[in-house]
């Protein structure tokens, strides 16, 4: 669908993109978006198992593209990654499945929650962690994106929780490293 106000393709949807900012009309839905990937040998680690590296670049780049939902990539970097809880090996031949969803938003941040599990038992979660991305303008500081999202399920409630966590954990982390270089 063409929207004529911003001149460009859009899909229709609450929030019309311009360059400069996002307006939107009322808060969004979670949305979850999904990537799969064979594991090959060359994706393996020293014990035959998936290498925590490769496991990382696709984790990050399936967070990117929940985030590329809502705001324009070009104007988005990764800030943090909080983490990754490795809970069972994956191994070659598997086929593994990258479920990412935005989870909570700052006034110019986007935390992502992605899992990562087996594609024929996604029941079984072999990974999972967060990842913020913050919203740029065009001399790489932060912006506004004007983005509101409201959980629809526990889950959601529950995990949006455990990102505002995660964001004060690294805050935190940062104020004292920041004043420790300081002296």
């Amino acid at each position: 669908m063409r929207n004529e106000e911003c001149g460009m393709w859009a899909k229709p949807s609450s929030a019309l993109r311009h360059s400069a900012f996002i307006i939107h009309n009322s808060a969004l839905k979670m949305k979850a978006t999904y990537s799969q990937r064979l594991i090959k040998l060359a994706d393996l680690n020293h014990h035959q198992t998936f290498f925590a590296g490769r496991c990382s670049e696709w984790f990050l780049e399936s967070s990117y593209f929940a985030v590329a939902q809502y705001v324009d990539t070009k104007d988005t970097v990764l800030l943090v990654l909080h983490g990754i809880d490795f809970k069972f090996p994956i191994f070659a031949g598997d086929i593994v499945t990258f479920e990412s969803k935005v989870i909570s938003v700052g006034r110019s941040t986007l935390t992502v929650y992605t899992k990562m599990y087996r594609s024929r038992e996604p029941e079984k979660v072999a990974a999972d962690g967060f990842a913020t991305f913050s919203y740029l303008d065009e001399n790489h500081h932060s912006k506004p994106h004007g983005i509101t999202i409201e959980p629809e399920t526990e889950e959601e409630k529950f995990l949006q929780q455990q990102a505002l966590e995660v964001m004060e954990d690294s805050k935190r982390r940062a104020k004292a490293m920041n004043a420790a270089g300081k002296q």
